[in-house]
């Protein structure tokens, strides 16, 4: 006897789904602007952070098009249906990751330049130790990554707050469950990407032993700013901040 999986929808999956069925009927049409957020919340009955995560999803998925101080509009031309099972969760996946990713730059860039204002020598050698391993296994995506958050975690402690260390450790156990979405869905795994990964920790490393305390949160945008990068690639309407700066030559940042 064969059962399917019963899987418990979250309040914006469902609103988003009924958005997708109002579209694919016919009842909301490409181009037309949508309700404000409060209206939605109204008709739809849910609050408004449920309004505001359904539209993220659906902007991420291509079903709408948010213009900054004029609206929100049905997509033209709307998103190929042969692909909309793999969209919706890539793109539930992109929102979440899009958000954890600008926490985190708030906290460890900031975290990067108090460790360097610090410039403590043994937060400075535990750095160039975990620095080495990412070099050591920069060809083997299975262990870099988890090495890769152990370099995070090793900036947070040279700041010598245990309140940022512990930040930081929920924010990495948190990033542990994208790990294989960004390798397949963002290639964040390709070596390109890797060996910019290391180039840029590199400079973070360079500019906390050096004392320079903005040139250490600028390379740490630049090391955070990778799968930001992948993830406005892939994802150009998703919701989140865009992605800013530090490109290298090619486009790529």
């Amino acid at each position: 006897m064969k059962f399917e999986a019963v899987r418990i929808h979250s309040a914006p999956e469902m609103l988003v789904e009924q958005i997708v069925g109002r579209i694919q009927a016919g009842e909301l049409q490409p181009g037309a602007r949508m309700p404000s957020q409060r209206e939605l919340a109204r008709l739809f009955e849910v609050g408004l952070g449920t309004v505001r995560e359904s539209v993220k999803i659906l902007n991420a998925m291509g079903y709408l098009e948010v213009v900054r101080g004029k609206g929100t509009y049905i997509a033209r031309p709307l998103p190929d249906r042969d692909r909309e099972d793999a969209r919706f969760y890539q793109a539930l996946e992109a929102v979440s990751l899009a958000e954890l990713m600008r926490t985190r730059e708030i906290v460890e860039c900031g975290a990067a330049r108090e460790a360097a204002d610090l410039a403590d020598p043994e937060g400075v050698a535990r750095l160039e130790e975990v620095l080495a391993s990412l070099r050591e296994t920069a060809r083997d995506d299975r262990v870099f990554y988890p090495v890769d958050f152990d370099f995070h975690i090793a900036l947070a402690e040279a700041t010598g707050n245990e309140v940022i260390v512990e930040i930081v450790k929920l924010l990495v156990n948190k990033a542990h469950h994208y790990i294989e979405f960004m390798g397949g869905s963002l290639k964040t795994f390709e070596p390109f990407n890797i060996d910019r990964a290391i180039e840029t920790a590199e400079r973070v490393v360079g500019a906390v032993a050096g004392g320079d305390a903005e040139g250490a949160g600028r390379a740490m945008h630049a090391h955070l700013n990778i799968i930001n990068y992948e993830l406005e690639k892939e994802f150009p309407n998703r919701g989140g901040s865009p992605s800013h700066g530090d490109p290298e030559p090619g486009g790529r940042t």
